[in-house]
């Protein structure tokens, strides 16, 4: 019985240190973008990619941009990876179209949708592209 009790006392030791470690991590994701740009992010998004990827991101016609089957630990995403890759391939049948802005914005909204914090400091489009941030969805 006081073995058990030991196991168990450790067990739930390492459930808090790894709950601790979690949040710490949390804690100290970049904070790209503002409040105000990942909202004006989401106007565009919906007008322009919701069609293909679902209004709450969870992908219809093209990729699910939210969550872990999207940018898992294992993908290995940078920010500028992603960035590059909407602001050179999308919208479908109309690449590259958008506004400079209206691309970092929608960064910013994609990056709130994965639980990333808002700042005090816009997203840029030239820092988006050379952000080296990584993008690990914080939505289980």
């Amino acid at each position: 019985m006081k073995r058990t009790v030991t196991l168990s006392a450790i067990a739930l030791g390492l459930a808090v240190g790894l709950g601790a470690a979690a949040t710490a991590s949390a804690a100290n994701l970049p904070k790209l973008y503002t409040e105000a740009q990942a909202s004006a992010g989401h106007s565009a998004f919906d007008q322009h990619c919701a069609v293909c990827h679902g209004k709450n991101l969870q992908g219809i016609a093209g990729p699910a941009l939210a969550g872990q089957s999207f940018a898992s630990a294992s993908n290995n995403y940078t920010v500028s990876a992603i960035f590059n890759e909407l602001s050179q391939q999308m919208p479908a049948g109309a690449p590259g179209s958008l506004k400079k802005t209206t691309y970092a914005d929608i960064m910013a909204f994609i990056l709130k949708k994965n639980g990333y914090p808002s700042g005090k400091s816009k997203l840029t489009y030239d820092a988006a592209q050379m952000s080296t941030a990584k993008l690990v969805s914080q939505v289980k």
